[in-house]
């Protein structure tokens, strides 16, 4: 999935990380796209290593880190930017 194919879409949810471990608010996202408590939505680990995501976008990463990383996660394409803002979109 490219920057531009985004710029085409529509965003399900979008919000920003404002602390604690990133993973909880991408699962906090999806639960509010599934209408589902965060305890419903299937472990992270399932598509992309929490622990990874925690050290590029976490409070005490370094800055030098990727703009955005990118993956699907059960049929939601979601999007973690380097400025805090998590985007889930629906899946091609």
């Amino acid at each position: 999935m490219s920057r531009e194919s985004n710029e085409h879409r529509t965003p399900l949810y979008e919000t920003v990380h404002e602390g604690g471990p990133i993973a909880e608010t991408v699962i906090d996202a999806i639960a509010e796209v599934t209408d589902s408590s965060s305890t419903e939505i299937e472990p992270l680990y399932e598509s992309i290593d929490p622990d990874a995501l925690e050290d590029l976008f976490g409070r005490h990463s370094e800055k030098r880190v990727p703009r955005r990383v990118e993956f699907i996660h059960k049929g939601f394409a979601i999007v973690v930017e380097r400025n805090g803002r998590v985007t889930i979109y629906e899946s091609s």
